[in-house]
């Protein structure tokens, strides 16, 4: 194939696949929200999305970078015509998003066991009756790639009123928005699918 589309076959489902569909819309929606998602006004759209944008889509498909990666992801489209023409690029196209997709996204999705052993590392013995949220807050906003408090509240909103303590289920179905998988759903060649909590 030509073009983007050895991409789009790599993409479960190819072209007309829901995870395409999927990333169709949420590009859309990207592009949309750059241009003022609250007017009724008719948008020029230019084809791309801010550059900014691009963890934000990685991660409503179901591929969780660290800033790091995104930061890295980002560079890759910044400077991707750079010997040509000595400009840095801040907005990219579909084709592009399915590029860094196919190219950055890990072989298999993570699932209930990745974030098991994320929450023992990172808490210990701590565990076995779930973490205070201010520990919680305190860790996730110091230790390894520490996330921002701006970013961390959102997240710790959707907690509230479900539990005093988080652990790994309730952090898996509540702020990561995973789904229950029955067992006999569960494909054996993956038994943690993307975007799954098994």
């Amino acid at each position: 194939g030509e073009g983007i589309e050895p991409f789009i076959n790599l993409i479960e489902g190819g072209k007309d696949g829901q995870t395409f569909q999927d990333m169709k819309d949420f590009f859309y929606y990207a592009m949309i929200k750059s241009k003022s998602e609250d007017s009724t006004k008719t948008r020029k759209v230019d084809g791309k999305a801010p550059i900014s944008q691009l963890g934000n889509l990685m991660r409503a498909m179901g591929h969780y970078p660290t800033n790091k990666e995104i930061e890295n992801m980002k560079n890759e489209v910044e400077f991707s015509n750079y010997t040509e023409n000595c400009e840095k690029i801040d907005r990219f196209d579909l084709d592009t998003f399915v590029r860094l997709f196919v190219n950055h996204r890990p072989v298999y999705g993570f699932g209930k066991h990745d974030i098991e052993e994320a929450f023992k590392v990172l808490f210990g013995d701590k565990l076995r009756d779930g973490i205070d949220i201010e520990d919680f807050q305190k860790v996730i906003t110091s230790e390894g790639e520490p996330l921002l408090s701006s970013e961390i509240s959102p997240l710790l909103e959707k907690l509230n009123g479900i539990s005093d303590k988080i652990n790994a289920e309730n952090f898996a179905k509540e702020v990561l928005n995973f789904e229950e998988v029955e067992e006999d759903e569960e494909d054996p060649e993956n038994p943690y699918p993307d975007n799954t909590y098994a």
